[in-house]
């Protein structure tokens, strides 16, 4: 019997017509993207990413404006990509956004597969490499946009001869939703972009209307975007400038240089892409030539992005990616499949660790939490209890001391330097640094828009405290060094009301801090070890410039070719990344007392410039700048 029915099924899958109607496809593609969308859980968290996740909800329920209020790696329709419910009409809108992304991707393999397979094995193998997928990157949209996008553009690559009005209609489609995604995650609009004037390139250089056309869609979809986001024309080019500066920044800012953990991703990373490039080079082979240099582009593109921020789930969009192409590929062999799917499966699970059961049993639960949100968006009342139940849950953890929430009621605050999401849930009034989550600032541009508008800005800055002292940020860094003019800012401008708790509440007032004056200036190189001068009064601080003598292997090496080396700063014996691009405007290294106790605090005797490589030299040499400043009361 069970032989019989496995050969009835085979049978039926392979002569039905289901899948061939646009509306079985439409809807196949639907009920796939229910079943796979809530993976990720809807109830607000506490941390690093649920806090920017919050921040990005606030400034669209604020209506900031974008450039010149808040600048981040996403844009003013970042809020799509969030699983969270903040507020009730930004989840409606990002549940329509996200399914639309599942769908696109399905609708994508699916076509690509229709091209050697029956309608319903397409169905099933889309479903299952969209599945595949989306498990891999737990529901990271703008990525799995650029999936999609990727999809779509191989269904043209792979046929012998596409219609060149398809080709004109694919191309100048994804150059419209590459504007669009550029509001939503500002990498992934260029990505895209990118792959559409690639395909539109292999397919006649020569056609430079089309070529044209594509800008041109990019180009009008970015405006309308930023229109229908509620921002303002004439901020357009400051947000795309301030954005630049967060691209370049991130690219060394945020490197984690290779280590020997990162050993199987780049032996599969190099692998992958020598594989490609060999059945590039091949003669005789029966995969579109075209389709193979366009999965090479993209596969370093994306390697890059994997390898560049060294983490799991900036690998796991690179694993996805290899899926998808596996899936898509014409007269790949089986075995073939086997060895490339077992290395995925083996490295997904080496970076994923004790998370992968709770990433396997948020996969199986999703098509319940599915249906969970669809009530709740639905339901009269039901978003309403279910935010403000999150509201308090996130009360409940970052148990801001009653007496500092009253003494903000209503007045203006910013949250350093990343709890974004005290704001949502204690519902203040938020005035925020435009880089809102400091670690963020990774140029002297962005941090002195955040000094700017702190000098003249929010009535209170909410400060989490470090367990460190002094304190210590993302990747390692030292708290007063990352962003150094708001650090100064904070402690020039404004006065300690009190700490609690592990919150500290700053007010503003008027400025009391004097003029830098120059102690001294030494050459350090060689993992010297150089005293820091004393202030001269108890009022005063210290701080230091550090002018990095690069050379041509520190300036392609931090992030922009591959992320194999990283200056760092030694305080007191204690090693700590240094944000390079910061390094030659003063921070502070010493601090009087009414500092103490703060994400300010820092009494450091002995100063020293270094390396973290992953091979070769680890001395570094550098010029320290020693200055003095007042601090009044």
């Amino acid at each position: 019997m069970g032989m019989a029915g496995s050969d009835r099924l085979k049978s039926w899958v392979s002569t039905t017509t289901w899948g061939s109607a646009p509306w079985q496809l439409t809807l196949t593609a639907f009920i796939a993207a229910l079943l796979f969308f809530a993976v990720p859980s809807a109830d607000a968290a506490v941390g690093l990413d649920p806090s920017w996740e919050s921040a990005l909800a606030l400034a669209r329920a604020q209506n900031l404006a974008w450039g010149p209020e808040i600048v981040f790696t996403a844009g003013p329709l970042g809020y799509l990509h969030n699983p969270v419910n903040y507020y009730s009409g930004q989840s409606v809108a990002a549940t329509v956004y996200q399914l639309i992304v599942l769908m696109a991707l399905f609708l994508g393999i699916a076509a690509a597969l229709r091209q050697r397979f029956n309608p319903m094995t397409s169905l099933i193998v889309a479903f299952v490499t969209t599945g595949i997928a989306n498990f891999l990157i737990a529901s990271l949209y703008p990525d799995l946009a650029v999936l999609a996008a990727f999809a779509w553009a191989s269904v043209l690559l792979l046929q012998s001869e596409p219609a060149r009005s398809t080709v004109f209609v694919t191309c100048v489609t994804l150059g419209a939703v590459a504007g669009f995604q550029l509001l939503v995650k500002i990498n992934s609009g260029p990505t895209i972009l990118v792959i559409a004037l690639t395909v539109s390139v292999l397919l006649g250089w020569r056609t430079f209307l089309r070529h044209f056309a594509i800008l041109a869609a990019f180009a009008a979809s970015t405006v309308l975007s930023w229109l229908l986001a509620g921002q303002q024309l004439e901020l357009l080019p400051t947000w795309l400038r301030l954005s630049g500066d967060v691209a370049s920044g991130y690219v060394d800012g945020m490197s984690v240089v290779l280590g020997a953990v990162a050993i199987p991703t780049v032996a599969l990373t190099l692998t992958w892409l020598a594989a490609v490039c060999f059945v590039l080079v091949q003669r005789g082979i029966d995969v579109p030539r075209r389709f193979v240099f366009f999965t090479a582009l993209v596969s370093l593109m994306v390697a890059k992005t994997a390898l560049g921020r060294f983490d799991a789930g900036h690998v796991f969009i690179f694993l996805a990616l290899v899926v998808v192409v596996l899936a898509i590929t014409p007269h790949i062999s089986t075995r073939h499949v086997a060895v490339i799917g077992t290395a995925v499966t083996l490295l997904f699970l080496s970076l994923i660790g004790p998370g992968v059961g709770d990433r396997v049993l948020a996969a199986v639960l999703a098509p319940v939490h599915a249906v969970d949100r669809l009530v709740t968006l639905g339901a009269p009342g039901a978003m309403d209890d279910s935010i403000e139940q999150s509201k308090e849950r996130q009360r409940t953890n970052y148990a801001i001391p009653a007496r500092f929430v009253e003494t903000i009621g209503k007045r203006t605050v910013h949250v350093d330097p990343s709890e974004a999401s005290v704001v949502w849930s204690y519902n203040f009034a938020w005035h925020p640094a435009p880089v809102f989550q400091t670690y963020s600032a990774y140029t002297p541009v962005l941090d002195k828009l955040n000094e700017a508008t702190l000098k003249d800005g929010p009535q209170y800055v909410l400060s989490h405290v470090s367990a460190s002292k002094p304190a210590t940020g993302i990747d390692g860094r030292l708290g007063t060094q990352e962003s150094p003019l708001y650090s100064r800012a904070l402690l020039c401008d404004y006065a300690l009301k009190g700490i609690e708790n592990h919150w500290a509440l700053f007010e503003r007032t008027r400025p009391h801090c004097g003029p830098l004056t120059r102690l001294s200036e030494v050459l350090a190189r060689d993992n010297d070890t150089v005293t820091v001068p004393a202030p001269t009064g108890p009022g005063n601080a210290v701080l230091v410039g550090i002018d990095l003598n690069a050379n041509l292997f520190d300036r392609l090496f931090q992030g922009a070719a591959a992320p194999l080396t990283a200056f760092t700063v030694a305080i007191d014996g204690v090693g700590y990344r240094l944000v390079s691009d910061n390094a030659a405007e003063p921070f502070l290294v010493n601090n009087p007392e009414s500092a103490r106790g703060t994400n300010l605090e820092i009494r450091a005797r002995t100063i020293g410039v270094g390396r973290h490589t992953s091979i070769g030299n680890h001395s570094a040499s550098a010029r320290l700048r020693f200055y003095e400043m007042a601090v009044g009361p």
